[in-house]
């Protein structure tokens, strides 16, 4: 693989979630928005004092707690190129089920993903402690209440794992086991060079102030490189490469058998005084690439682990790649 750049060592840790419904209840068909909605003020009861809640900027400690590291983590004095960021990414995704299930009756399971991203993975047990604070408050219009029963990490790049967190008990989790981004160079050097791409849930790519409603190889390339530089600046130590290269390669991959679509989402934000809907819309489908140069091929392994585009902590911009081509 041509050494154009040298990747960050950026660590995630993958963890699935899973509650037990306590109630029947109807929830949205797309839940990453509820369970991120909900799971930030449970995030911050279960790390800030009671005069906090809400009121984050109010904070008189001068040290900056659990709960603004996550959510309003601070600019860098040493990264003047991030420094008019005003949305700062968050060091975890929430990737939410993908089965559009609405009805659930009481004993029915409700599992998700989690995601940490290099110092985020410090404040595991917060994201623990927060999501069992999120079941007590409930889910939904209704409030529905679900217990927090299981927690696994799981291993780089497979499915299974062990679980931290049991019914209410900690566990022994001994060493975590992280993935670094630079761990993915060997696996993207097997791929073969035609690839299948799934964009599994809504992804958002703005260009020229835009979002794009038409699939481009470039801009996700792009914004994969833009989103990793920006996690390593204000959650790990700063990545800084001149990533102009991929975004040429990336012109000369051949799109074959495109069925990508706009799909519109909406969810109802409780941000300000008064709640006010929003629209999340984004491209979902699948579409061939063709003679995909390794190094594309490992940005869009890397866009796969930490999602890409606008709103990826609900779970948006989840791109999965795959050499089997089977299916197109």
């Amino acid at each position: 693989m041509p050494d154009l750049f040298t990747l960050p060592d950026l660590p995630l840790l993958r963890a699935r979630v899973t509650y037990r419904m306590l109630e029947a209840t109807t929830l949205p068909p797309y839940k990453g928005a509820l369970l991120r909605g909900g799971f930030g003020y449970a995030f911050q009861r279960a790390a800030c004092p009671a005069r906090c809640w809400g009121h984050s900027e109010q904070c008189r400690s001068t040290q900056i707690c659990p709960y603004r590291w996550i959510f309003e983590t601070p600019h860098p004095p040493d990264v003047p190129h991030f420094h008019d960021l005003q949305d700062v990414p968050r060091p975890f995704v929430i990737e939410p089920p993908l089965d559009h299930k609405r009805a659930y009756a009481a004993g029915d399971s409700l599992e998700f993903g989690l995601i940490l991203i290099g110092r985020g993975i410090d404040y595991l047990p917060y994201f623990l402690v927060g999501f069992e604070e999120l079941g007590k408050a409930g889910l939904g219009r209704d409030h529905a209440k679900p217990k927090l029963e299981r927690v696994e990490v799981l291993e780089p790049l497979r499915p299974i794992g062990r679980p931290i967190y049991q019914d209410g008990r900690l566990l022994d989790t001994g060493e975590l086991p992280t993935l670094s981004v630079a761990d993915l160079v060997t696996q993207a050097a097997a791929l073969p060079a035609d690839l299948r791409l799934t964009l599994r849930t809504p992804l958002r790519l703005k260009a020229r102030g835009a979002f794009l409603e038409q699939f481009d190889l470039p801009a996700l390339i792009q914004a994969t490189c833009w989103r990793l530089a920006a996690l390593t600046a204000f959650h790990a130590s700063p990545w800084q490469t001149d990533y102009r290269p991929l975004v040429a390669a990336a012109h000369q991959v051949r799109l074959d058998n495109p069925q990508i679509q706009w799909v519109d989402w909406e969810r109802t934000s409780t941000r300000g005084a008064q709640p006010r809907p929003m629209t999340l819309g984004g491209m979902i489908g699948t579409v061939t690439l063709r003679e995909v140069p390794p190094t594309v091929a490992l940005i869009l392994l890397i866009g796969s682990q930490i999602h890409v585009g606008k709103a990826c902590v609900f779970g948006h911009g989840w791109v999965e790649v795959s050499g089997d081509l089977r299916h197109t």
